[in-house]
């Protein structure tokens, strides 16, 4: 595809819906949008380039006309928001319930309100990476199930159990149920819209929190569930790609003034019975000694193979010097272990494109 310039034509797919925005697919690159016309999810349209730069500006072609509709789809060119505002986020939002606590013990603050504070500053507890790998996995996993992006999911799978093993049942005994209620108390979705709902209740919060604090939290759920449906709006492209995998990007909250450290998990579509499948996460942290570093680990039934990669021969030669420690601390965990280092400046680069194959002179970098 040649570069973007008013009358170029391109045609687009809907992927994702949230109010008078919306998440769209050209194939070789993603952005959000402005749309001023009727539309539905999955639907594929026509468009013009109107304007292009900072902000790209699209006229819808009608398919029995040449030239496009006055409707017209305004983005950004925006891919996802950068890890350092999402980790600011769970800053913020910890250092907020934590002086509401200070302050007053929490007496005054009602329980509900108190409680999804907590649910959040829970969520957003930083990860010390240094922590044993048996303690640092659970959490992990914790983290990615219960990050918003499958909440509805998680729902829709336990309703389904019980209706099985009950043959039935009311809705009102399904929102009553222990497991249901754990969903809600503990995953970052249902949290944010919750707290966005007492927010819209001025009289609440305007007598817990001053108007900077509260202009501080809105900017943060408006953040983070932007998030999650560019993170559900891309799962929903991707079960129709041919690819078996599906890519989920995290940004793990660490300590105040580190670098935060973004992760892929590669899950499954589909699993069928008495097929092999592996595990696979890509990590990438910043370090002081080493650089940037990505992480990629392979986990095929109770075999792990780890590849490290660097910018410079010297962070490659600390991490071999090292092989024996980290072989020592994994060795009654799994059966084998393989470890790799390479200097790849390209891999690490790469963290940040889409997981797509592309084919032809296709042209991927259209995002801030």
């Amino acid at each position: 595809m040649g570069a973007l310039e008013p009358g170029s034509t391109l045609k687009l797919k809907i992927i994702g819906l949230q109010g008078d925005r919306a998440l769209i697919d050209f194939g070789n690159f993603r952005t959000t949008a402005d749309i001023k016309i009727p539309v539905t999810l999955g639907q594929e349209l026509m468009v013009r380039v109107l304007e292009a730069g900072k902000l790209l500006k699209l006229g819808v072609i009608n398919a029995d006309q040449k030239n496009p509709l006055s409707a017209e789809l305004s983005g950004q060119r925006l891919e996802a928001a950068p890890a350092e505002n999402l980790n600011k986020v769970g800053h913020d939002l910890s250092r907020i319930l934590n002086q509401a606590a200070d302050s007053s013990g929490g007496k005054t603050i009602p329980s509900s309100i108190f409680n999804v504070l907590a649910s959040l500053n829970a969520y957003f507890e930083p990860f010390e990476l240094k922590e044993i790998i048996a303690e640092l996995l659970p959490r992990l996993k914790s983290h990615f199930e219960n990050s918003g992006i499958f909440f509805e999911k998680s729902l829709e799978r336990i309703i389904s159990q019980v209706l099985e093993a009950k043959d039935g049942g009311s809705t009102k005994s399904l929102a009553e149920l222990a497991e249901v209620k754990a969903v809600f108390n503990r995953d970052l979705k249902p949290n944010l819209l919750l707290l966005q709902h007492f927010i819209e209740e001025k009289e609440t919060l305007q007598k817990i929190f001053g108007p900077r604090t509260l202009a501080l939290l809105k900017g943060a759920i408006a953040t983070l569930l932007s998030d999650i449906a560019r993170q559900q709006g891309r799962a929903v492209s991707q079960l129709e790609s041919a690819d078996p995998l599906q890519v989920f990007t995290y940004t793990l909250p660490l300590k105040e003034g580190d670098q935060p450290a973004k992760l892929k998990v590669f899950y499954e579509k589909k699993q069928k019975s008495r097929s092999k499948k592996g595990f696979q996460i890509s990590l990438l942290l910043s370090m002081d000694r080493l650089g940037d570093v990505r992480t990629d680990i392979f986990l095929l039934g109770n075999d792990l193979k780890i590849t490290f990669y660097v910018t410079e021969p010297s962070a490659m030669i600390e991490i071999q010097e090292n092989y024996q420690e980290l072989d020592e601390l994994l060795h009654d965990l799994f059966d084998q272990i393989q470890l790799k280092v390479k200097v790849s400046a390209k891999r690490i680069k790469d963290f940040d494109r889409p997981d797509v194959q592309m084919t032809g002179n296709r042209r991927v970098d259209l995002r801030i």
